[in-house]
């Protein structure tokens, strides 16, 4: 994956019924990733499974093929633990905020087996030593009417709902752990050379700590995952003008959001996943 790729979802419906009401929910998606400017090899990977409603955006490090290789590892390895845990009997992630959802538990799961693959085939093979990938996930949990989101590393995932835009990851960096024990401003982050030293990836550790976020979902919400290629330079005002512009259109959205990060240099590789939901009343 070394140049361009796209893929949209906006040619079709996928459903998924919640269990609770008589309602369905309309998933549409589109995704864009590219090389960028100043580098040889996409070290990207993204997972658009519709079927699943499960969407993931990787970032891969090592250098050489490395990087490659456990990004794509990553996600086909999140995927495969998603088809394998679906009918097993686990007990439900909750969140403070009284969230309950059996898919954010196997998102949890997915990334913890993922980071055991990469980490595996890290130390087996000499060409591969040392390399490890950030991810983000978002799976939508029909019965439960939540939005898992997990992630680790500094993967973004953006949440547009009416006129505003919010993060709803915190990037796992040097960095941020400083801005969140109050030892630097946040508007230091961006100037500071050391701002993707990261505290989590999957790959380098044997020990993981995904962070899991259950998101109560409302129609027309669009979720918005990023490398940071993308949320280095495109700020996130850019980035909800951008939906708001083309919300029926995710395709042209992903294709502007790339566009504005190799204007402005395109010294790494850019991924964006645009994924919007819409509940819709099932006829009886």
């Amino acid at each position: 994956m070394d140049g361009t790729v796209s893929i949209s979802g906006d040619g079709h419906e996928v459903l998924h019924s919640s269990g609770t009401s008589p309602a369905e929910w309309v998933i549409r998606g589109a995704v864009k990733s590219d090389v960028g400017r100043k580098r040889r090899k996409n070290e990207d990977a993204f997972g658009f499974f519709p079927e699943l409603a499960l969407y993931v955006v990787a970032d891969g490090m090592g250098g050489h093929a490395a990087g490659q290789v456990a990004s794509a590892l990553a996600v086909e390895t999140i995927r495969r633990s998603i088809i394998e845990t679906a009918d097993e009997d686990l007990t439900a992630a909750t969140d403070n905020f009284g969230h309950h959802s059996v898919g954010g538990r196997r998102l949890v799961i997915a990334l913890h087996n993922a980071n055991e693959r990469v980490l595996e085939t890290s130390r087996s093979d000499p060409k591969m030593r040392g390399m490890g990938t950030t991810v983000a996930a978002v799976l939508f949990d029909a019965p439960c009417e939540v939005l898992a989101v997990c992630h680790a590393g500094d993967t973004r995932v953006y949440r547009v709902r009416g006129d505003s835009i919010e993060q709803l990851t915190e990037d796992h960096t040097v960095l941020q752990q400083l801005v969140r024990d109050g030892k630097l401003r946040p508007e230091d982050v961006p100037s500071s050379k050391h701002r993707h030293v990261l505290t989590q990836a999957v790959g380098t550790n044997d020990v993981l700590h995904p962070e899991l976020r259950l998101e109560e979902p409302r129609s027309g919400d669009v979720f918005l995952v990023c490398s940071d290629g993308v949320h280095d330079v495109v700020t996130p005002e850019e980035m909800l003008a951008c939906v708001a512009q083309m919300p029926e259109d995710l395709d042209r959205a992903c294709e502007q959001l790339i566009t504005l990060a190799n204007e402005r240099g395109g010294k790494d590789n850019s991924t964006v996943l645009i994924v919007a939901c819409a509940r819709r009343e099932m006829s009886s």
